[in-house]
């Protein structure tokens, strides 16, 4: 499965000189390497209201594995608070190829009803709220994936040597392991242990508390106490290697970096994992302290094309430049802030999406930097629509598509960077990430969308409406003209790729250069009619625009058109075509108008102008379609023309 889609979309980032490697367009670390024809299938998971009903305030998991065998067997004991009173149930999500041995409660055996992938445990008194009670779920099986995710519980091989591990986002936590698959309660605390064979080990979150071998048998116990939403708890068994690399922090704390990788890897992953120091030493100066510093950041390998970022550890199918990067950011967003919706996903990978890209702009002098922007872009505008909101939460492909919730998502932060300014967007960074609303927790668009408001003193109401609710991008044109010496004239217009948008409101950068470029000049145009006119000083005589030559915004570029070049033709000019409130007319050089008028699709006229008007307004008109016949001192001429706002 992995192998038929490495010709199509590669991954692995490929070293272009030392330290130093290319960003890769086609970049995801989900979707590249799964088997796509999966996630047409629309999965019939839904998130069950009684999870409203409890607190979860700890697990404790206690498995048996072994890779030689798909299969797991063990314990889940779930410490939980009632939310309501007289709460007579808690309910669980569990695979029902998975048998549930028993339930145990305050050491007696209770009820329970197994069927629909819902665990329905029945207890033995109900509870009053804040009440906190456990339960204790024995269970067993073959966990069999069910179009749930990506595999959630996956059995292999690296050189001859079985590996078992899981991935359960979005919704293959329950394939494997009875939970409350949601992202309205995160666990505040987890115990993993796992039992294996002495020559295995096991990766997971939080720190290893014990790693003892009696009988043959290897014991590791892995504490985690951060609050973990489901699909990022995490087992990954094999004949691990170790090493660890260190950040050390200003204050004399040192972070650990702990990989298991491949022994056959080893040596390689030794020099690739290193620049993992180097991420986190910028990440935490941009945006804040590393949110698991007392416990640990690490890789696990697994036999997977791409990664994934469970808690503390994230789970790597390789060490490339860039999906280090993209797996680290998302502890800070993504783990610590966790999308309260599945619909919010770029919240996760948007945001992992760009911080990679901050490291191409940070790191190796900046050079990768323009190549990760023009690869994102291109990627973005290769389709008319798509909105980075995922409207249907029940298709995995729609969650995590590359070219939207990646890629577009990533773009969104970019875009806002540009409207509001560098020190404005990372402040606001910084400020949604120490929010205590949604620190350890759960957010929405609209609670980061209230931090970029507050700092960048705006409202981005219709930014998100256009940009996140809506599809598409613009492409713009433009015309411009010498007025005198130093002021240059500029005709900005846009169309619109997708009709849930009709107009993007956009400060616009735009660049003008001499006819020798050895001059240059920037605007930033602000963006708010169709056939806008700017005149902006300028000091040079212009012989060249560009608009967006950084590329900070989601657009294409149609036509840029040199009013005085079109001067020199024999061709007589109406501009701008459509027009909003006037419009100009370009004569060739040595006529002179004699006569012009404007005419109704009924042939009415409507409006005339004497001999000597260059610039027309027909403001008295309606919208709609107009011809202009007109007479210069050497030609008749006719056009059609639109009056549009």
């Amino acid at each position: 499965m992995i192998k038929s889609l490495i010709n199509i979309l590669v991954l692995i980032l490929v070293p272009v000189f030392a330290f130093a490697q290319k960003p890769d367009p086609e970049f995801t670390d989900k979707i590249a390497f799964q088997d796509k024809s999966r996630f047409v299938k629309k999965s019939l998971f839904k998130e069950s209201r009684s999870y409203r009903k409890t607190n979860l305030i700890y697990q404790r998991m206690d498995w048996e594995i072994n890779p030689n065998i798909k299969y797991i067997k063990g314990s889940v004991t779930s410490y939980f608070v009632s939310q309501v009173d007289l709460l007579s149930e808690i309910e669980f999500d569990l695979s029902n190829n998975l048998t549930v041995d028993s339930v145990v409660q305050n050491n007696q055996m209770v009820n329970f009803i197994h069927e629909n992938n819902k665990l329905t445990i029945s207890l033995s008194t109900p509870l009053e709220t804040e009440q906190i009670d456990s339960v204790q779920v024995y269970y067993q099986g073959e966990p069999e994936a069910e179009d749930m995710g990506f595999g959630s519980f996956v059995q292999a091989e690296h050189e001859g040597v079985p590996v078992i591990w899981t991935l359960s986002e979005p919704y293959g936590a329950m394939e494997w392991w009875p939970c409350k698959q949601s992202l309205v309660d995160k666990i505040d605390s987890v115990d993993i242990i796992v039992t294996t064979p002495e020559q295995y080990k096991t990766a997971s979150n939080g720190i290893v508390v014990y790693n003892s071998v009696e009988n043959r048998l290897r014991r590791m116990h892995w504490k985690h106490r951060h609050p973990i939403v489901t699909y990022l708890v995490a087992i990954a068994v094999t004949n691990y290697a170790e090493f660890s690399d260190w950040v050390d922090l200003k204050d004399g704390r040192q972070i650990e970096i702990l990989n298991y990788v491949y022994p056959e890897n080893l040596d390689k992953a030794k020099e690739d994992a290193k620049v993992t120091i180097e991420f986190m030493e910028l990440f935490n100066e941009i945006f804040g302290e590393y949110p698991f510093a007392n416990e640990k950041y690490g890789h696990a390998q697994f036999g997977w094309g791409g990664g994934m970022e469970h808690q503390t550890m994230s789970f790597m199918g390789g060490f490339g430049y860039e999906l280090i990067a993209h797996e680290l950011a998302h502890q800070w967003f993504g783990n610590y802030i966790t999308c309260g919706s599945w619909h919010d996903i770029w919240l996760n990978e948007g945001f992992a999406t760009y911080l990679s890209g901050i490291v191409y702009e940070n790191l190796q002098d900046g050079y990768w930097w323009p190549f990760f922007k023009s690869g994102h872009v291109n990627r973005i505008t290769r389709e008319p629509d798509g909105s980075v909101y995922v409207k249907d939460t029940t298709n995995v492909s729609d969650i995590f598509s590359s070219r939207l919730s990646y890629s577009k998502g990533a773009y969104l932060l970019h875009m806002i960077r540009w409207i509001i300014g560098d020190e404005a967007f990372f402040t606001g960074m910084r400020n949604y990430y120490n929010d205590p609303k949604v620190a350890n927790g759960f957010a929405l668009t609209s609670d980061f969308q209230k931090h970029m408001e507050l700092v960048g003193d705006t409202s981005l109401i219709e930014y998100f409406n256009d940009w996140y609710f809506g599809e598409g991008y613009p492409i713009y044109s433009a015309e411009f003209k010498m007025q005198n010496e130093d002021m240059l004239s500029i005709v900005l217009s846009q169309s619109t790729t997708h009709p849930s948008v009709d107009f993007y409101e956009m400060p616009v950068p735009v660049r003008a250069y001499n006819f020798t470029k050895t001059d240059s000049a920037d605007f930033r145009l602000n963006h708010t009619s169709n056939n806008q006119e700017f005149v902006v000083e300028v000091g040079f005589n212009v012989s060249e625009i560009k608009i967006d030559p950084d590329l900070w915004l989601i657009s294409k570029t149609d036509k840029i058109l040199s009013v005085d070049k079109l001067n020199e033709s024999n061709e007589i000019r109406i501009y701008p075509n459509p027009f909003s409130e006037s419009f100009s007319l370009q004569l060739p050089v040595g006529e002179e108008l004699v006569y012009l008028e404007v005419f109704n699709v009924q042939g009415k006229s409507v409006k005339k102008y004497k001999a000597g008007d260059t610039v027309f307004l027909p403001d008295a008109i309606p919208n709609g379609v107009y011809f202009v016949k007109g007479e210069t001192t050497k030609q008749r001429f006719e056009k059609k023309i639109v009056k549009q706002k």
